[in-house]
């Protein structure tokens, strides 16, 4: 199954490998810098907002 990654930030979709990694602060988003992210597989989202 296609899995995606969605920024909580700006809410850009984007794939695991397009993500930028800084060994300090960890992956950020190709299109804002934000840290937050929502894995998303098959239109299903793991950890969605209450």
């Amino acid at each position: 199954m296609p899995v995606h990654l969605e920024c909580d930030v700006c809410g850009a979709a984007h794939t695991i490998p397009e993500r930028p990694f800084d060994p300090d602060t960890g992956t950020g988003c190709p299109e804002c810098g934000g840290t937050p992210y929502t894995v998303v597989r098959a239109g299903l989202a793991w950890h969605p907002e209450p």
